[in-house]
């Protein structure tokens, strides 16, 4: 291990990625000499000058307006911050995220109802106070359901222990720790159900929204970035070129009698448009619409109103659970507080 680790050569990977690039270089540069189609031929081309960019060997590109990287970044953060969230509030897609598998009290569990329970062949009778929701489910969907479940259970026991009593005279301890649990079970009971319904919504509404973002808002973005990068290398394929024959023709010029050349100024006409001129205009307009296309998409996407109208959506359906969380558990404290009065 230690000898290939000394043989580990970044220069080696520099090398080996430049030639790669190179070679796909002369590739291009064959299948350029190769087409006729003036379109096909330009695409090419401009394909050549993404690899002489990349490598270096050309630095002369088109300058994007300063409005147009702001949006840039913009957008770059807040599609990497987007994901982000989504990546955390999927959680509230998977049931029992708060409440993971519990080996050991599923393995005491089969033991304290070997018979009657998961081994047996009979469900576990349901009491009259039985409160739960009657799912058989193996494992809670959540924290507050098993506390509901284990409170239920307990509020059996000593229902049964009531029931199965002195019949002349009723304990109220028995009585009171039977409420209790019986509360307990209740509240929690209605806890998981609230919890149960925010996670829906949370799914439902937030999370759809905000994959819709992603998934649609952002490869729009993403879409017209490339044409704009597009339609700015074959802009600049056409303009260094049409800048490499100028300074070939100057060369030119320098070569020639200094009396010839005073002569030909003179006869000199106005220089006609060449086509190469005509292409280099339409590149540009094409260059400066998708320019502005990409700045109106990015502006869309990057405005706070939608982002912040999804905070306030989370942060709603977030209240009103924990609403109803303080609201039932004010009402079991209720309910304990009277039979603490009894008891006294």
């Amino acid at each position: 291990m230690s000898g290939y680790l000394s043989n580990f050569s970044l220069n080696k990977i520099t090398d080996t990625l430049a030639n790669a690039a190179h070679k796909t270089q002369d590739t291009l540069n064959s299948a350029i000499a190769n087409v006729s189609d003036p379109q096909t031929k330009l695409s090419l081309k401009a394909r050549t000058r993404y690899l002489q960019e990349t490598l270096g060997t050309i630095d002369d590109k088109s300058k994007l307006p300063p409005q147009y990287q702001s949006l840039e970044k913009k957008s770059d953060a807040l599609e990497k911050c987007c994901k982000r969230i989504l990546l955390v509030t999927r959680t509230f897609e998977v049931e029992g995220y708060d409440y993971p598998p519990n080996l050991t009290e599923s393995i005491s569990d089969w033991w304290s109802l070997n018979k009657d329970g998961w081994f047996g062949t009979k469900k576990p009778e349901k009491t009259k106070n039985d409160s739960s929701d009657g799912s058989d489910a193996f494992l809670p969907r959540s924290f507050s359901q098993a506390i509901s479940k284990a409170a239920n259970d307990c509020n059996s026991v000593f229902t049964n222990l009531q029931e199965h009593g002195d019949e002349d005279e009723e304990d109220e301890d028995v009585s009171n720790v039977a409420k209790m649990f019986d509360s307990w079970s209740k509240c929690y009971k209605n806890i998981d159900e609230g919890k149960h319904e925010m996670d829906s919504m949370i799914r439902k509404e937030f999370n759809t929204k905000l994959e819709k973002i992603i998934n649609e808002d952002f490869k729009k973005v993403h879409a017209s970035r490339k044409k704009v990068e597009e339609s700015r290398l074959k802009f600049d394929t056409v303009r260094y070129e049409i800048k490499l024959k100028e300074t070939e023709n100057a060369k030119k010029s320098t070569e020639t009698d200094e009396a010839s050349k005073d002569e030909t100024k003179t006869e000199e006409e106005p220089p006609k448009t060449s086509e190469e001129d005509k292409l280099l205009e339409e590149l540009e307009d094409e260059f400066v619409s998708n320019t502005t296309a990409a700045v109106e998409i990015m502006g869309e996407v990057t405005e706070s109103a939608e982002i912040l109208g999804l905070a306030k959506l989370f942060q709603n359906f977030q209240l009103v659970y924990f609403r109803q969380c303080v609201q039932e558990v004010e009402a079991s404290l209720k309910t304990l507080g009277a039979l603490e009065s009894d008891d006294n």
